[in-house]
């Protein structure tokens, strides 16, 4: 056992010592302008894409109350035993250091975007176990990158809501559009047809996916959940993830008429949770889970099997996920 340790240490230092090094001694944040031109004329769905998973839930405030996502059980247990309830909630729901801006200058380019309506204080927020910033801050960091970097297209996946009813989606739509009406790129005729030169062309720099089918009769400016293919594991243990991973994305073979999302992500189990009460999604399943997920991904560039489009992680800035993702466009 000491020797197992000893080599999980190992691990988190070296991913560590490769978060500083990467991010630190290159420049992502126009790693799609500084594509060559045969992938600036690929079909976008084509490219390699790195993004995040939960990408908002960079921060999360114990000072408000419990998420409209955690089941009533949840509610109950933080009713009876307060802040340090939510302590444990917020340490197993936290996914990302960086903040939006951040991971967007670190070469992430699609956004997991989930939203509820606090009604306490009108607010739009990200949530995830526990309320985070406002909806409108993240916004606001997604078009202070694309004004600065207009060669770069974003992916806003807009996946669960919570406590929304028709007018708050309304609240939101209409926000995006008059942030991005300008700049979005919509489903149309030709639909998956483009490429980085086209969008280039059309001044287009965000797509942004809303995951409820009345907005998106409404607003055909965005994308149904329909062009998103996205397969979650739901495992809490790496094997299991890895096995997934094989079965779904090794042996199928990748549509031409949506793009497709590989999640890179372990999910932590009730029993987890209270077995690590003192722990952290972090230490305790996503650094290592990132560790071999990228050692997988880098076996796969090796072979030159290419069944990617976008590739989503937990906490993207540790280890090599980011570089290796984006260097997985030179192989192919």
């Amino acid at each position: 056992m000491a020797a197992s340790r000893s080599t999980d240490g190992n691990e988190l230092q070296n991913m560590a010592f490769v978060q500083v090094s990467n991010l630190m001694d290159n420049d992502y944040s126009r790693w799609m302008e500084n594509l060559p031109n045969e992938k600036q004329l690929c079909l976008v769905n084509d490219l390699v894409i790195p993004g995040s998973h939960d990408s908002g839930a960079f921060f999360l405030d114990k000072s408000l109350e419990v998420g409209p996502d955690e089941p009533q059980t949840i509610q109950n247990l933080v009713t009876v035993f307060g802040r340090p309830a939510k302590s444990v909630i917020c340490s197993w729901s936290i996914t990302q250091t960086l903040n939006i801006y951040e991971q967007l200058m670190n070469g992430v380019r699609y956004l997991d975007l989930r939203v509820a309506f606090r009604p306490q204080d009108n607010e739009l927020r990200i949530v995830h176990g526990l309320y985070g910033c406002s909806v409108f801050e993240v916004l606001e960091d997604i078009k202070r990158f694309v004004s600065e970097r207009p060669k770069e297209i974003v992916f806003i996946d807009f996946n669960h809501f919570y406590n929304m009813d028709s007018e708050a989606h309304q609240r939101l739509a209409d926000t995006l559009l008059g942030m991005f009406a300008e700049i979005l790129r919509a489903p149309g005729d030709d639909n998956m047809n483009f490429t980085l030169q086209d969008m280039w062309g059309n001044e287009e720099k965000v797509l942004i996916f809303y995951h409820n089918s009345d907005v998106t009769a409404c607003y055909p400016c965005f994308w149904p959940s329909s062009f998103l293919n996205s397969p979650w594991a739901n495992v809490s243990d790496k094997k299991e993830l890895l096995k997934f991973l094989n079965e779904k994305c090794l042996k199928s073979e990748l549509s031409a008429s949506c793009f497709h999302v590989t999640q890179g992500v372990l999910t932590p189990q009730t029993s987890t949770v209270i077995q690590n009460m003192s722990g952290s999604l972090k230490e305790c399943l996503a650094l290592r889970c990132n560790f071999h997920f990228t050692g997988w991904l880098k076996a796969l560039c090796d072979s030159k099997i290419h069944k990617f489009n976008i590739i989503i992680t937990d906490f993207v800035d540790y280890g090599e996920f980011i570089p290796t993702v984006i260097s997985m466009n030179y192989f192919y």
